[in-house]
């Protein structure tokens, strides 16, 4: 799955990242999920590796980033992976799945998570899927939100149970036009 899309929206330009960004998205996506702050509880180590292995989701799929148009900093990620990636956990054939993303705790509430969400789906639809799938933490309310009104449908079917420590997830699905 590759692209060569920009999309300028904003203060933000939102485009696949390039191979020398890789440790600088790692570290963008650690500290988009809030581990950076004092008394965050930290990931176990496949989390770990999964937020900081950047290269790895552009090689298995498409990595975006968005990069503050003034400064050039890299602010915002999100990986969108093909059925049968070996790091996507709930897509099936002829859909896309979004994984991991995140925002820099002050790019939030600025409408740069759409963004993302919205280039995730042109690039999917792009690509041939007939659909995107994500999941998030069952508690993640501000997320949900979000997926809701950019018309994201939860899908309890898709569902499953996780054993604890793991945090319960839910599935949403957005169709994408033919």
């Amino acid at each position: 799955m590759t692209t060569q899309a920009i999309a300028a929206t904003g203060t933000y330009v939102i485009r696949e990242a390039r191979h020398e960004e890789y440790d600088a998205v790692g570290r963008l996506t650690y500290e988009g999920f809030g581990h950076h702050l004092p008394g965050a509880r930290q990931p176990d180590g496949e989390r770990l590796q999964l937020l900081l292995d950047a290269a790895a989701r552009a090689q298995e799929g498409v990595l975006l980033v968005a990069e503050d148009a003034g400064t050039g900093r890299l602010v915002g990620t999100a990986s969108l992976l093909p059925y049968g990636s070996r790091l996507s956990r709930q897509a099936e054939e002829g859909e896309a799945e979004l994984r991991l993303l995140a925002v820099l705790p002050e790019t939030r509430r600025t409408g740069l998570g759409r963004r993302l969400l919205d280039e995730a789906a042109r690039v999917a639809a792009a690509t041939g899927a007939k659909r995107v799938v994500l999941d998030t933490a069952v508690d993640n309310e501000p997320s949900q939100s979000l997926y809701r009104k950019l018309g994201y449908v939860r899908r309890p079917d898709r569902e499953k149970p996780r054993p604890a420590p793991k945090v319960q997830l839910v599935v949403y699905t957005l169709d994408l036009p033919r």
